[in-house]
């Protein structure tokens, strides 16, 4: 009898302990992230966050240098002989998020139309924008730009008029972003105040607009992994420079302030 009311006792005080993990949100810190389905659209912008490497279920649909309607009409030889074209990954399975890489040669009209056409395809995922990033010698004054009625910019205008029209046409839907301009216009800012250890955001990069395997696709990718609420991770980079990486990881860190002050 004894030893009953010594068991009940035990398992009394585990199952307080739970409710008190759970509701102080401890329990979270212990808990194994769990990987969603993901599905990526774009172009070499996208291939720079290293899909291969995030989370769950993934699949993509990279072409390079391409914009989004052009790779919405032509979808049958992209130039990443790994991805699983649109027609076939959209139409033959819902994916919990689906991300969507706005690009030059678009106008807002024409990739709102296009990415309106792909949401309506996966009715109950989560959208998030991939910004992308101008090549390195455009990108402040692209970043600066307030002209939403030309042709694509890799600015913040752009990028908020683009959600704003979304949202309007799918009110109930989540979108996200990665942010991935602002985090290069962020560091442009660290470096002018003496801040980071880099001379320049081209030192990101490894040529005029694609970015560094190392440093800037670390950067890219954590960003993606952070859009689809996944932890972040150092898989795949391991030979980073420790002191770049605990400044990237700063950065990543603002992105973080950023969204919950967003909220």
């Amino acid at each position: 009898m004894k030893n009953h009311r010594i068991a009940l006792t035990l398992i009394l005080a585990i199952a307080t302990l739970a409710v008190t993990q759970s509701a102080t949100g401890e329990e979270n810190a212990s808990t194994p992230f769990k990987a969603k389905s993901v599905y990526l659209i774009g172009n070499s912008l996208t291939w720079d966050t290293v899909p291969s490497l995030l989370d769950g279920d993934v699949q993509w649909h990279v072409d390079c240098g391409k914009s989004l309607p052009f790779i919405f009409a032509n979808p049958q030889i992209p130039c990443v002989k790994t991805s699983t074209l649109w027609p076939q990954a959209l139409r033959e399975k819902q994916y919990d998020i689906v991300s969507f890489q706005t690009h030059y040669g678009a106008t807002l009209a024409e990739d709102v139309e296009t990415i309106s056409k792909w949401i309506q395809l996966q009715p109950k995922a989560v959208i998030v924008i991939h910004t992308g990033w101008a090549h390195h010698e455009k990108r402040a004054a692209e970043y600066a730009s307030t002209e939403t009625s030309g042709k694509m910019q890799h600015s913040a205008a752009y990028v908020g008029a683009l959600l704003a029209e979304l949202k309007k046409q799918f009110p109930d839907r989540e979108f996200r972003q990665t942010r991935a301009i602002d985090l290069l216009d962020h560091i442009a800012a660290d470096i002018k105040a003496g801040k980071a250890p880099l001379t320049d955001v081209v030192d990101l990069h490894r040529d005029a607009i694609h970015m560094k395997l190392d440093s800037g696709r670390y950067l890219m990718h954590n960003a993606m992994r952070h859009a689809l609420a996944q932890p972040r991770s150092h898989r795949g980079f391991e030979k980073l420079d420790p002191n770049l990486k605990a400044y990237l990881d700063t950065v990543l860190d603002w992105l973080q302030t950023q969204e919950a002050g967003n909220r």
